[in-house]
């Protein structure tokens, strides 16, 4: 028993190399894009699938900041550790995820490449970075090996104590490529965060419903973001999706509202405003008398919900 807990908890195994060591430039784009594939796995496990810009959260990093302990020569051999917080064996509450989930999720992912299946529908993110993993250890060696040994058994699930999956790292077998959309969109928000660093421009926003949200811009809307700093702004932009995951957004316009001043998020204009801009009625309309001279019938209620439905859907693709 005490053997097996000296035992690593993680080890990337790259056999068959040629030359006597490892060049150091190979070794850190193979130890960063291992550590990228991590924190894509772990964005997935708590539902922000997809590339983020910025700083890692606290909640990606309590999955994913794992540690190298030490780098084996010869058959350069990786050991890893959890996260700090979790070196020790915990057992899972409220089916929340572990390190020990974003490790066999990257198992199973390698398993899955190697074997020539196509990616699930919403995980090309993490594909992605999984296959620059397995690339990168081909310029080292021609075969890999994980050796993943769990922290705490999975509830409900017979895990072997000890998990080993070797693959060969230059002959994969290749595997479809999901195509890329583009669609431009419209969004207003709060700024409360740009990047004027060249070659780094972007900006941060509050949506009106909560949610955040990080675009790029492209060279004539970097000019401009300094000033929209605390101010309330529409923007125009691309949207890159993979599959239904964005993978990229990239702002080409950009407008900033007049308010009153910085950081309010009153609208420029009142909801009286625009009712005598727009020469609305003083009274409001009854709305139920009108909408049941045009639906009678829940019925046609439901086949008029159901054509919007698809309208939008089909506008959004």
């Amino acid at each position: 028993m005490k053997e097996e807990q000296t035992q690593p908890w993680f080890e990337f195994k790259i056999r068959d190399v040629d030359a006597v060591g490892v060049e150091m430039p190979k070794l850190t784009r193979l130890l960063a894009d291992l550590s990228s594939a991590f924190y894509a796995i772990a964005r997935a496990k708590i539902g922000s699938a997809g590339p983020r810009p910025g700083r890692r959260t606290v909640a990606e990093e309590t999955l994913a900041a794992l540690r190298v302990i030490r780098i084996r020569p010869g058959s350069a051999t990786i050991e890893l550790a959890p996260p700090v917080a979790e070196a020790e064996p915990q057992l899972p509450l409220l089916d929340e995820p572990t390190p020990d989930d974003v490790v066999l999720d990257f198992y199973e992912e390698v398993d899955t490449i190697d074997l020539g299946k196509p990616a699930v529908p919403g995980r090309w993110d993490i594909r992605r970075h999984v296959l620059a993993v397995i690339e990168d250890a081909g310029q080292i060696g021609s075969r890999g090996e994980i050796v993943y040994r769990p922290l705490a058994p999975r509830s409900g699930v017979s895990t072997p104590r000890v998990l080993r999956k070797s693959f060969d790292t230059g002959r994969l077998p290749k595997t479809a490529e999901l195509q890329r959309l583009t669609r431009s969109r419209r969004i207003s928000g709060h700024t409360y965060m740009v990047d004027v660093e060249p070659g780094r421009q972007r900006i941060r926003l509050k949506l009106p419903d909560g949610r955040d949200i990080t675009l790029e811009v492209d060279d004539q809307v970097a000019a401009t973001i300094a000033s929209a700093l605390d101010r309330v702004v529409e923007i125009e932009m691309d949207e890159q999706l993979d599959g239904d995951i964005p993978a990229r957004r990239i702002a080409r316009a950009l407008e900033i509202f007049p308010s009153s001043e910085p950081g309010s998020d009153r609208p420029p204009k009142s909801i009286e405003d625009l009712r005598r801009e727009q020469r609305l009625p003083d009274e409001r309309p009854d709305y139920v008398s009108l909408a049941s001279s045009i639906w009678q019938t829940e019925k046609e209620v439901i086949d008029f919900d159901e054509h919007i439905r698809q309208i939008r859907q089909a506008e959004a693709s």
